[in-house]
């Protein structure tokens, strides 16, 4: 995929180039909000960013992990009713944006870029799908750290209350209860002051990497 995105930047018709607009994110920051109006196609050409979206349960969800040379955005130009996810830098990143009306007049004008972004469209679907599926599987206490996870990545974790958690992982107190203490025995966290903390970062890092694509 990297390099089909490479060549089709390299052919890019003159006048699609010359609406190409450059951007530089720093490592942490948001590239996008969640339900922002969105009317660009973002090219990641360095960095890597990560996309996050709530599930029916209001659990945030990674749903995708993106390298240099991918490509966000697509979705909502397609269809205005769709609610832009939020997408982070998780290193530090730049970007070029392409405004829908160009994004149309490259896919009327090759038809290879046409079908690559008739294939992310495709992909993302069913990953997206797929990944709500494993989750609606996975134990409380699974969910819990996937929770945690999630909610220290997009730099949140501070607003994470017991009552939040629950209606994410879909769990009464006193199972979170339960499960909770079980994440804290093992290491994986504290909770003081009504805060949730990671004790071991690397830990959980490798615990949640079976979620994420």
């Amino acid at each position: 995929m990297e390099n089909d995105l490479r060549h089709l930047l390299d052919t890019v018709p003159s006048q699609v180039r010359k609406s190409f607009l450059y951007k530089k994110y720093s490592k942490g920051s948001s590239i996008l909000f969640p339900y922002e109006d969105n009317e660009y196609l973002y090219i990641l050409t360095a960095g890597k960013a990560e996309v996050y979206r709530e599930n029916y349960s209001g659990a945030l969800i990674s749903i995708f992990s993106y390298d240099s040379y991918s490509v966000f955005g697509e979705l909502e130009l397609f269809n205005e009713q769709i609610a832009t996810f939020g997408i982070s830098a998780k290193t530090d990143c730049e970007a070029i944006l392409v405004h829908k009306n160009m994004v149309f007049e490259w896919m009327k004008n090759d038809f290879d870029f046409t079908r690559y972004i008739l294939e992310q469209l495709s992909l993302k679907l069913v990953t997206s799908t797929s990944r709500t599926m494993k989750l609606s599987f996975l134990s409380i206490k699974d969910r819990i750290l996937y929770s945690i996870y999630t909610h220290d990545k997009i730099g949140d974790l501070g607003n994470l209350t017991k009552q939040k958690l629950s209606q994410e992982v879909c769990a009464p107190l006193r199972s979170l209860n339960r499960s909770i203490k079980e994440c804290i025995e093992e290491d994986f966290i504290v909770y003081q002051d009504k805060s949730f903390h990671i004790t071991g970062k690397a830990k959980l890092e490798e615990y949640s990497k079976v979620f994420i694509f």
